[in-house]
């Protein structure tokens, strides 16, 4: 089912990514955001690793450094993943172009300090990651280093230009002679060999 937050409405209506199935699998997968929060002159932009809920994005920080800091003071930010997939070459220098995938998300983010909280915010964080859940248990002492950061989504849109789907620049003009040129694959979950998900790998042998 296709979220209420999710907001196509853009001027280049034949870049708008509408595949909510497509969109929330990719969220999934992919391992590196960027989040922008605000900051006195300029925002503050950090990568963050993260998890997507649905309706969140989970991301953590150390309790001493700036990014904690601002994201207390302003809890409004934007959460920014994308993916290039080929460069497009065409005679004209206008129609040097990237296909891509791209998501922008209008967040609201909470923060967690309590021991318990900063776990089970974890846990449930490293579902992404180590779904084979062989891990021992969070210590304390590691979780009272860090904030736990619930980004719930008030408002996200998605691009994609691909040119499989006709979707070509600029509208209502011939479609240009590109040449593709993929990129090599970039990090992802789905990425990893089956072996990173062994659950068995920390087992001792006798």
């Amino acid at each position: 089912m296709t979220p209420e937050y999710l907001d196509n409405v853009m001027r280049r209506t034949d870049l708008a990514w509408t595949d909510w199935p497509a969109i929330e699998a990719f969220l999934r997968d992919e391992l590196i955001c960027r989040v922008a929060v605000n900051d006195t002159p300029f925002p503050y932009v950090v990568p963050q690793s993260f998890t997507f809920t649905g309706d969140a994005f989970l991301i953590h920080c150390s309790r001493f450094g700036k990014f904690s800091r601002l994201i207390q003071e302003d809890p409004h930010i934007v959460i920014v993943i994308d993916r290039p997939i080929a460069l497009l070459k065409a005679p004209k220098g206008q129609n040097t172009s990237l296909e891509y995938y791209s998501v922008i998300a209008r967040c609201k983010a909470s923060t967690r300090m309590q021991t318990q909280d900063v776990i089970a915010h974890q846990n449930e964080a490293l579902g992404k990651f180590r779904p084979e859940n062989d891990y021992t248990a969070i210590e304390p002492g590691a979780a009272n280093q860090i904030v736990a950061i619930r980004c719930q989504i008030e408002r996200l849109s998605a691009k994609k230009r691909i040119l499989a789907d006709g979707q070509y620049s600029p509208p209502g003009q011939p479609q240009a002679p590109y040449l593709r040129y993929p990129f090599e694959r970039g990090a992802s979950v789905s990425g990893l060999p089956d072996g990173a998900f062994d659950p068995h790998r920390f087992r001792r042998t006798k």
